[in-house]
């Protein structure tokens, strides 16, 4: 280009902006982290020193004894507790992180969604998402699912971001840092979102690469070792409670029994189950919405104690006969749980309830030390609404839609950074309707967490077909 005044004044012109803009995103930033983090503190003094329930019972007697307690929760998450709680033995530790690291990640998104004039999207994702009662309450809780849903959220922004922009930048890349192993690792199912971490080296350039495979490697390393340290620490799958659950389902006594030529559920799967436990018990323990009482009641049939072998065998049985039997009950029934957590109609632990789970763990943490009986008056009273209207304020179904919208706008565009962000997603969706058998809000939770980077995805695609739509219809 030629050296001439014009050119150096419009250069300098230009960098001008590029350093406001810079200046004003770490402004925003800033702003957006203090005031969140200001709002999330004033929470936790509140309800210090956060909230319990019975899973937070479990992971906390796993972490005092692990030979003796087994909590059923991923090796990632017992190690996650078991580090910040063992620094003072105080439950507070572990949920202040999880607060700053949803912080952080809100912070963030929010901010670059201001830089992109999506100023009404920012409204919502504030409002909306990042500051309701229910997102700091499940944030502030000792449960793996809130800050599971918020890494998630995080991560996927990231990975949609560097596809986009082809190139990680180095916020991007220690975000990812931060949020892959909550997103990956802290609940089983998370596992799928390896796979838009291995398709977004595809994107970037060499250098980043590299980067984003060394901390994808370092993290799953980590695991494996976790694993292997930690013999006593595993999961109850998500294939064996789906076929209890749904077998005991469609053992239940129908008047109106459609099948006579032929048993409904395979005579094999009727045996072992008696051999059991008497199947009058079984059925009687059966819950539509939860399969808790088929295996945590004390006088229930504790199905989960089923041998190995005849695990395998009911599996099998399930697949090759139980299941093409009795697939309206099936359908019915998927539909009938994820309803259920849709809906937010599921249990969920108390704001006090800590007071009644601290006295059975070997704590050094107090029950509600700071008195602050306006804001706590304020924000209980914030939370009780938003609870008596979660059916509509914590609704997932809006998430839902908006990524069945973009999963369709991605494949007919061919457009790859929106397939990245929408196919995993997809895969979790049908992963939950599909395993899921409690009808447990925090299960669906990542559906409201991720409607910020949703919404931004879809005005962001919708504003790049715009002009090439104008042009084809000024062009015929």
């Amino acid at each position: 280009p030629p050296r001439n005044t014009a050119y150096l004044t419009l250069s300098t012109m230009n960098a001008s902006a590029t350093d406001f803009q810079d200046h004003f995103n770490r402004r925003a930033f800033s702003v957006l982290l203090i005031g969140l983090l200001a709002y999330y503190a004033l929470w936790l003094l509140c309800f210090w020193p956060g909230v319990l329930g019975l899973d937070s019972l479990g992971i906390l007697k796993e972490v005092e004894d692990p030979v003796v307690n087994q909590s059923g929760k991923t090796v990632f998450w017992y190690f996650f507790v078991r580090f910040f709680y063992s620094l003072a033995q105080r439950v507070e530790y572990p949920i202040a992180v999880q607060l700053i690291l949803g912080i952080l990640v809100f912070a963030r998104i929010l901010t670059w969604q201001w830089s992109q004039q999506l100023h009404k999207i920012f409204v919502v994702s504030l409002v909306l998402v990042a500051m309701t009662p229910h997102m700091v309450f499940f944030l502030g809780t000792l449960y793996p699912d809130g800050i599971f849903s918020v890494a998630a959220t995080g991560l996927m922004f990231e990975l949609w971001l560097a596809a986009r922009q082809r190139q990680l930048s180095r916020l991007g890349t220690m975000m990812i840092a931060l949020t892959l192993p909550l997103a990956v690792f802290a609940r089983a199912n998370g596992i799928i979102f390896l796979l838009p971490i291995f398709a977004t080296l595809f994107f970037v350039p060499r250098r980043s690469r590299w980067i984003l495979a060394s901390i994808a490697t370092l993290w799953i390393g980590l695991n494996v070792w976790g694993t292997q340290t930690h013999t006593s620490g595993h999961t109850h799958g998500a294939v064996f409670p789906l076929v209890i659950f749904e077998t005991v389902n469609f053992l239940q006594p129908r008047p109106m029994n459609l099948w006579t030529a032929e048993p409904r559920v395979a005579p094999r799967t009727v045996e072992i189950l008696t051999n059991h436990r008497p199947l009058s018990q079984i059925l009687a323990y059966y819950d539509r919405d939860y399969w808790d009482t088929l295996i945590f009641s004390p006088d229930g049939p504790r199905l989960l104690d089923i041998s190995r072998s005849d695990q395998r065998k009911l599996v099998h049985d399930f697949f090759r006969y139980n299941l093409w039997h009795n697939m309206p009950d099936f359908i019915s029934s998927r539909t009938h749980v994820f309803l259920v957590s849709a809906l937010a109609q599921g249990g969920f632990p108390g704001l006090d309830s800590a007071d009644k789970i601290l006295p059975l763990i070997k704590s050094n943490s107090a029950f509600r030390p700071f008195p602050l009986p306006t804001a706590q008056a304020v924000m209980r009273q914030a939370y009780e609404f938003s609870f008596s209207h979660r059916w509509i304020l914590w609704s997932p179904l809006p998430g839902v839609l908006l990524l069945l919208g973009l999963l369709w706008r991605a494949i007919g565009q061919r457009n790859r950074p929106l397939l990245l962000l929408s196919v995993p997603l997809a895969l979790q969706l049908g992963g939950i309707v599909f395993f899921s058998i409690a009808g447990e809000y925090r299960y669906v939770m990542p559906f409201f967490t991720l409607l910020p980077v949703l919404l931004s995805a879809w005005e962001l695609s919708r504003r790049e077909t715009a002009p090439a739509t104008q042009l084809n219809s000024e062009l015929d």
